[in-house]
């Protein structure tokens, strides 16, 4: 994008870059498309949690690995419903989830994707040319993508958890070698989670791939979903709990606002990527 006539040089004002991105975020109404991905994303966790819980069901000690993943970032009252959610699936599992009813709850986990490269879109000044086939494949494609990553992680989580215990019995290393693979193990999961939401910006808005940078904004999207999530998750444990203020619904309003601050660095990183484009 050019301001007064001027291009952007290969090395922006950070100053500048940040007005701009605000400026932008505003007139593309970032909050109020943050809000709305919330609600699909709501809609779209339930039916990729019942893909992922009836694809690892069958690695031994999967499931653990996954909430572990995801427990590490996530508010804990959100937590409580996630993993209620996955113990109902699992005691009334049946073979049917694997067959038609994986086929619908894949196509309904893409829906919260399709609704993300839409507003990626809004953020890329870009025009929704693609026919609505292309469209939702893709949607699917990025969904089967970002699943694969999540399960590598739990994978790679009993690994560790297991692997670690062995080489200090075996290796007599010292808890500072086992604290290095704790370490570790959080440093895979953010490059896994960095690698998910540069697919995102890369294969999901509607430009000329290869023309448009992905790094920062995906960089910086990473980073706010892990800060923020951690910085929500310490304000729930020094204000009183939602179930006070909403009750029983509590769990589900923390999971939504949860949900709505992922979708908002999510849109905030795409709309430093297009910035940084400086054609946009």
């Amino acid at each position: 994008m050019e301001m007064n006539g001027a291009s952007y040089d290969a090395h922006p004002d950070v100053g500048g870059l940040i007005r701009r991105v605000w400026r932008e975020s505003l007139e593309d109404r970032v909050l109020g498309r943050a809000a709305e991905l919330s609600y699909y994303f709501l809609l779209a966790l339930f039916p990729l949690l019942i893909v992922l819980t009836s694809v690892i069901g069958f690695f031994p000690g999967a499931r653990e690995g996954l909430l572990s993943a995801v427990v590490r970032v996530a508010p804990q009252d959100a937590m409580k419903l996630v993993q209620g959610f996955l113990d109902d699936i699992v005691n009334h599992r049946s073979g049917g989830v694997l067959s038609l009813g994986l086929i619908l709850s894949l196509w309904s986990a893409s829906s919260g994707v399709a609704s993300l490269m839409d507003a990626l879109n809004a953020a890329y000044d870009a025009r929704e040319t693609r026919p609505f086939w292309k469209h939702r494949l893709i949607a699917i494609g990025l969904t089967v993508a970002m699943a694969l990553l999540v399960m590598g992680g739990a994978l790679l989580i009993i690994i560790g958890h297991r692997v670690g215990p062995w080489l200090e019995r075996a290796l007599q290393t010292s808890p500072l070698g086992a604290l290095g693979l704790t370490v570790l193990g959080y440093v895979i999961g953010f490059l896994l989670l960095l690698a998910g939401i540069a697919m995102l910006y890369y294969f999901g808005p509607n430009i000329k791939r290869g023309t448009r940078p992905i790094k920062a904004g995906a960089l910086f999207a990473s980073i706010g979903t892990v800060f923020g999530s951690l910085l929500f998750s310490f304000y729930l444990r020094l204000v009183p709990g939602a179930s006070a203020t909403y009750g029983s619904l509590g769990a589900v309003v923390t999971l939504m606002i949860w949900l709505y601050l992922m979708g908002l660095m999510l849109l905030v990183g795409g709309e430093i990527n297009s910035e940084m484009s400086g054609d946009a």
